[in-house]
């Protein structure tokens, strides 16, 4: 694909230049005052190089030029400059960064009223786009530039603009259109006698050709443009004439000859990442080299051309060249780069598929106008009264009927919303009044299950304390009264402590199962006896309270804090291997937060919830039932921390 990357007028008329006179003008420079003088001389330095092909000093120089313009504040040397470097950003590959300095430049030119210099940032801001991939950024500017040639007879410039609007219709496979825009742009060639011109026309031509497979007429018109850049010695351009060449052999699978046509143009670049034909002629070396299963080659191959690619946003080559490096990587057994060169191709074919459908709205906004314009001119061809009169009467007719159809559509289209918001609302209404009786439902069980444990659990103690606890103070009083045996005195003594120990027993038993402490000095004086009964059973128990007076909860909240806080005790003594255990409460405007924390072995909490252990099903459903949260950390021989959080209401 051959296209016009830069606008030269600003290049015409060049002096010869040497490298002697540049280093002459370059030592000159910083001795001349900062004025208009020294702008132009920085303009012909900057000429120079772009004449002498030293491209990497344009961008520098540029910059230097742009910035005493617009210090003494000289226009004519800021629109130079603003073109300057766009182009030099242009040519370096940094499209991205190019556009918005063109921009800046349109809209001074525009500004000041300056419509040749207004369609020259055009065409390059055209340029610019097209080789991001942005089609509809390019034919937007290519179209602006092309009005205003065509309306002052620039056919020069007109030609030009034509083969980029061409190259625009070819790659969104509109070819008829394509192919008579070439056909157009080459008869202004042949008009001009431009042979540099009509070069790049024939191989614009021959690469259309050779997409809709009319392989002779390809071969035959590409020929042509070698021909013409052999004679003018464009030894460029001719390497991307052997390329287009190699990619026509190609496509008609005449791969020894593709071949030797794709060598020639590797080695007609000479090293130079030729922003047209590179990357295309890497990839299909790579492919070549892959058909004959030398993947090592065509890894090579390719990834010179996805380095060329990358480097000028050339997206359509992406996404060639990303799949067969997949291809290749895998088959070197390389998997992990294969699958990123794959996701990479993906992820850059969603953005592609974007841009063609905003490229195809732009081209319907396109045919919008063009239409109007028709009608307009039809119009306006008109000359009777009565004409005129029927014209105006079928638009106030069109135009009624169709703000009635709008009128009737929106009404439609309101009322369908209208429904479907109703529906959705009645909908989520349902559903949350399910949720809501699910819920009630399930707490209800839970409060039934609870109150009922607690229940049985104040049957027992009772049982405990005023039956077997009074059975057991009868026998010890009994046994006390029996005189003492002196032979058997060890046996009296050892039996009368078995019945303390029976009797200490049923009184922690049935303590545990409703303690009085809960009931007399509320959760904070239970919560003392409980770290004090486990530090007789070598746990140092300690208990912090903050911010939370006492008979401040519900007794029912109260209780099951302490149900949880027991069992969770419970489990550390008997699992965890602690020597402390630290218990906190503290209250924090509405929500009380419990925290209990342990030295000991910890455990593995998923497993535990699978397997229900640990009384953590209990636990559970004791939060639950007052709506709150509980989070478990545990780390192998780290401990464990507990943390509930429960409402205060």
């Amino acid at each position: 694909m051959k296209h016009l990357v830069l606008v030269l007028w600003l290049f015409s008329g060049l002096l010869g230049v040497n490298a002697q006179s540049l280093d002459s003008l370059t030592k000159a420079i910083p001795l001349m005052p900062e004025d208009s003088h020294q702008v132009m001389a920085l303009r012909a330095l900057y000429r120079g190089y772009y004449a002498a092909g030293q491209d990497d000093q344009l961008l520098g120089i540029a910059d230097e030029g742009l910035a005493l313009s617009r210090k003494i504040q000289f226009m004519r040397g800021i629109e130079l400059f603003l073109f300057y470097k766009g182009s030099a950003l242009d040519i370096a590959g940094r499209g991205e960064e190019a556009i918005p300095v063109f921009d800046e430049g349109l809209a001074l030119a525009q500004k000041i009223g300056k419509e040749d210099l207004a369609a020259d940032f055009h065409i390059n801001l055209g340029t610019a786009h097209q080789q991001l991939g942005n089609s509809d950024k390019a034919l937007q500017n290519y179209l602006a530039a092309y009005e205003y040639y065509k309306k002052s007879g620039q056919l020069n410039n007109l030609s030009k603009v034509l083969n980029n609007i061409g190259i625009i219709y070819r790659n969104q496979n509109k070819y008829d259109r394509a192919e008579a825009i070439y056909r157009e742009s080459i008869q202004i060639k042949l008009q001009l006698n431009d042979s540099l011109g009509l070069a790049a026309g024939y191989q614009n031509l021959a690469s259309l050709l050779s997409q809709t497979q009319r392989m002779d007429e390809a071969i035959a018109t590409i020929r042509q443009s070698l021909n013409l850049y052999t004679q003018l010695k464009r030894e460029e351009d001719v390497a991307g004439c052997h390329s287009l060449l190699g990619q026509i052999y190609f496509n008609f699978n005449r791969l020894q000859e593709a071949r030797s046509e794709l060598q020639k143009a590797l080695d007609g670049f000479m090293g130079n990442k030729n922003v047209d034909y590179a990357a295309t002629t890497y990839y299909l070396l790579g492919i070549l080299a892959a058909r004959e299963q030398n993947h090592p080659a065509a890894q090579r191959y390719l990834q010179a051309g996805l380095t060329i690619a990358r480097e000028f946003g050339q997206k359509k080559r992406l996404m060639e060249i990303l799949p067969a490096l997949s291809k290749t990587e895998s088959a070197l057994g390389n998997y992990a780069a294969a699958l990123d060169h794959l996701q990479e191709a993906y992820q850059l074919r969603d953005s592609v598929t974007e841009q063609n459908r905003l490229a195809l709205m732009e081209e319907m906004q396109t045919k919008f106008d063009v239409a109007q314009k028709d009608n307009e001119l039809k119009i306006n061809q008109l000359e009777l009264k009565d004409r005129t009169r029927e014209r105006n009467a079928l638009i106030a007719g069109a135009v009624f009927l169709g703000v009635m159809a709008l009128a009737i559509f929106l009404g439609l289209q309101q009322r369908i919303r209208a429904n479907k918001k109703i529906a959705e609302q009645e909908s989520a209404l349902q559903q949350q009044q399910i949720l809501q009786l699910e819920q009630e439902s399930r707490l209800n069980s839970l409060k039934a299950m609870i109150e009922g444990q607690e229940q049985e659990r104040s049957r027992i103690a009772a049982d405990l304390h005023d039956g077997l606890g009074g059975l057991l103070t009868s026998v010890k009083s009994h046994f006390n009264a029996l005189p003492n045996p002196q032979p058997e005195q060890e046996l009296f003594g050892k039996t009368n402590r078995l019945i303390d120990e029976a009797c200490g027993e049923v009184r922690r038993i049935s303590h545990n199962m409703m303690p009085r402490a809960l009931s007399v000095t509320g959760l904070v004086g239970a919560l003392e006896d409980l770290c004090e009964d486990l530090t007789k059973h070598g746990l140092r128990s300690q208990l912090e309270i903050m911010h939370l007076e006492p008979n401040a909860l519900p007794p029912t909240l109260e209780l099951t804090l302490y149900r949880i806080l027991q069992e969770l005790s419970t489990n550390v003594v008997k699992h965890a291997q602690a020597t402390h255990l630290l218990m906190q409460l503290i209250r924090d405007k509405e929500q009380l937060t419990v925290i209990l924390e342990d030295n000991g072995c910890g455990f593995d909490v998923a497993k535990a919830k699978t397997q229900k252990g640990l009384g953590l099903s209990s636990i559970h459903s004791r939060v639950q039932y007052f709506q709150g949260s509980i989070e478990w950390d545990s780390v192998p021989q780290q401990g464990t921390q507990v943390t509930i959080q429960v409402p205060i209401r």
